[in-house]
């Protein structure tokens, strides 16, 4: 039981942080940042358009990101390497929603295991969830906090074999979404990461006075 009780410690983080990161992949989200960074200032594509493309793009509704400034236009607003770049987005993407989705199933099955084993267990493993997310937590906030370009160029090094992501700022995914984008992207999927993870501990931790004291 106690193994159960690790991976469930482990796989139920990861759900959650990758649930708030595809906040990330919603037009919504990018049309609700429209004009929030200097960089959206020299746009000259059409925003909705683009954005609706872009996402649709990382959520299969459209094939390719072969696309022009504005609905009908047939002169591509997106360069060779920022084309290659949003195909090895959308592989890692899926790669990391197949994570989440295994890490769900894997979760799911050891809490019921643990529950029909044992109720009060089960409780006290929610309840003390927080333990690891809270490390990592402090260790990458303090990260971003300090030096927010090494964390990201360290992700992108990590996750990504070739440097096509290293784009100019004249190019046009980067003044869709630039760098401070993704700095208050961070911070949102953290802030929502913690309060899951502490909301999680709470509701436990009540459930367990109210059934065990």
């Amino acid at each position: 039981m106690r193994v159960s009780k690790i991976v469930i410690s482990i796989t139920v983080p990861i759900f959650l942080i990758m649930l708030f990161a595809s906040l990330l992949t919603t037009k919504q989200y990018l049309l609700l940042s429209e004009g929030l960074y200097e960089e959206h200032e020299a746009i000259e594509f059409d925003h909705e358009y683009v954005s609706d493309r872009v996402m649709g793009y990382l959520n299969y509704r459209y094939k390719s990101l072969d696309i022009g400034s504005f609905d009908g236009d047939t002169e591509s607003v997106f360069g060779d390497e920022e084309l290659r770049h949003m195909d090895d987005v959308k592989n890692l993407y899926t790669m990391l929603r197949l994570v989440a989705l295994g890490s769900l199933v894997v979760a799911v099955s050891l809490s019921y295991y643990i529950f029909k084993k044992d109720k009060k267990e089960l409780i006290r493993t929610y309840k003390n969830l927080y333990y690891g997310p809270m490390v990592f937590i402090v260790i990458l906030g303090g990260y971003m906090i300090i030096d927010f370009g090494g964390a990201f160029t360290m992700f992108h090094k990590l996750f990504f074999s070739n440097d096509d992501w290293q784009l100019s700022s004249t190019d046009a995914l980067i003044q869709l979404l630039p760098f401070k984008f993704w700095l208050t992207s961070a911070v949102i999927i953290l802030v929502l990461f913690a309060s899951s993870i502490a909301g999680i501990h709470f509701v436990f931790k009540k459930i367990e006075r109210k059934r065990y004291s």
